[in-house]
């Protein structure tokens, strides 16, 4: 201690930084990122350092790159008759709603819901086309466009699928509020 008062000058270069504050300060969100993503187990749980990250990367995100790509997209012909077989093969692709194309998938012309199905004359069923039970609306969303741009579209339009286009208006995929959400 002696020396250090009589030298307390000199040491005092020696000092590289005050333990007195133990706040850490961030100047970037890439910082944050780090830190959540080297922060340990007791810290917080891996589901909550999931949860925090995929907040961080929400606005950041585009649609195209959760949705699903066109080579993938289930449709159905407007002109197919709602018999047996399209019932069935609907019932197996496991979605609630499906567009539904004029001659191929540049040319949606409406959205299939499966509940719309169920409302068909069940005397009818074998002479409806899917045009009668179909929704007509179709709505579009730019690939480039953000995930915060797409949830806002869909809690405005009241609609759950959109079909994404280019910039040359093709088709390249369709996006659901499930996906969204889920990112």
């Amino acid at each position: 201690l002696d020396f250090s008062q009589k030298y307390s000058s000199i040491l005092r270069y020696f000092r590289v930084f005050s333990p007195e504050s133990g706040e850490v300060t961030l100047h970037s969100r890439d910082e944050l990122v780090h830190m959540l993503k080297e922060a340990t187990h007791h810290i917080i749980t891996d589901d909550e350092k999931k949860l925090l990250l995929h907040g961080l990367e929400f606005a950041q995100k585009e649609v195209r790159d959760i949705m699903t790509p066109r080579s993938m997209i289930d449709a159905v012909n407007r002109s197919e008759l709602l018999g047996p077989l399209v019932l069935d093969d609907l019932h197996k692709k496991g979605h609630s709603r499906i567009p539904v194309i004029e001659s191929d998938v540049d040319h949606v012309v409406g959205v299939l819901h499966l509940r719309d199905v169920l409302g068909v004359d069940s005397n009818r069923k074998h002479t409806a086309k899917v045009e009668t039970a179909m929704e007509p609306r179709v709505f579009y969303i730019n690939e480039r466009q953000t995930l915060d741009h797409a949830l806002t579209a869909f809690i405005k339009t009241h609609h759950h699928l959109f079909i994404v286009v280019n910039e040359f208006r093709e088709t390249v995929g369709l996006v659901t509020l499930e996906d969204v959400v889920e990112a």
